[in-house]
């Protein structure tokens, strides 16, 4: 008879055989890895994580207890790398990779950038490594999200918002690149130390500050000098346009009627109609 020992043994064996190994399924991974990337401005963000699957249980408050600190999705930590600096939930964040955790609550997140980046889940975790930490707010998603998600949402020019979703739940937190800080260097030197005084340049520069809303006065200084040099209607719409915002309407409105005429002659029917709209509105501002 044989002894339970000997038995033992004998199933050790025949677990650790190359027949047995060879004998097992390739299986898909229950919580496969994803890869998130995005240019945002001038910075490329990369986010590595890994995707668990709700599968029926409850999420938040139950499998990711609230109040605790969790590793944001599966497996390894979560990684985010930036290539330049960026502000992230209003606080400044060098360049570099960060592993992302988060404290769940019913109503409000705690998220965590840590500079430790090697660990499987929280192993290796130490709060004396945090880089920042800041509270979100955590709403209802519009639709249920089987597997957890990383998305990269709402970019406008230079800033985004990155979400975390799973289930029912959504948190956001927005993320805004250095391009304001590289455009406004480039067109300062460009014009105050290169000295370049060409139309299409002043003209770029004053559309950047319009669109950004910086500087009224020196992007007007700056459309100005464009029309000086260039009446195009282009220029003289963006010149209208600037002296509306700085509250001169009657100049707004004589600088629209010079668009409007120079367009006409061009056929750009469009800056026609825009121009005439404008005009109305501002006359009624008189």
């Amino acid at each position: 008879m044989r002894t339970p020992l000997l038995v033992g043994f004998c199933l050790l064996a025949l677990l650790i055989s190359p027949r047995f190994v060879q004998a097992q399924l390739n299986l898909p991974e229950p919580s496969p890895p994803a890869t998130v990337k995005q240019r945002i401005g001038f910075t490329d963000l990369t986010i590595a994580y890994s995707r668990p699957a709700a599968r029926g249980r409850v999420i938040f408050g139950g499998l990711v207890p609230y109040g605790e600190l969790w590793r944001t999705g599966a497996s390894d930590a979560t990684i985010l790398t930036l290539t330049d600096p960026v502000t992230l939930a209003g606080k400044p964040l060098p360049a570099g990779s960060y592993s992302l955790f988060t404290i769940p609550g019913r109503m409000e997140w705690t998220v965590v950038l840590n500079s430790h980046v090697g660990g499987h889940g929280l192993d290796g975790y130490d709060p004396k490594n945090d880089v920042m930490r800041f509270v979100v707010k955590a709403d209802s998603s519009q639709r249920f999200y089987e597997s957890f998600t990383i998305e990269v949402g709402d970019i406008v020019r230079n800033q985004a918002n990155l979400y975390l979703l799973w289930a029912n739940t959504s948190v956001r937190f927005p993320l805004v690149s250095n391009a304001d800080d590289r455009i406004t260097a480039e067109i300062l030197n460009r014009i105050n130390v290169k000295k370049e005084d060409k139309p299409g340049l002043y003209y770029q520069a004053a559309l950047y500050y319009f669109d950004q809303e910086k500087d009224t006065k020196q992007a007007l200084a700056w459309a100005s000098r464009a029309v000086a040099l260039n009446p195009a209607f282009n220029y003289l719409h963006l010149q209208a346009k600037l002296l509306a915002r700085a509250g001169d309407y009657k100049q707004a409105i004589n600088a629209a009627r010079l668009s409007a005429e120079a367009a006409r002659k061009e056929k750009f029917n469009d800056y026609v109609t825009l121009n005439n709209r404008l005009i109305a509105e501002w006359e009624k501002k008189l």
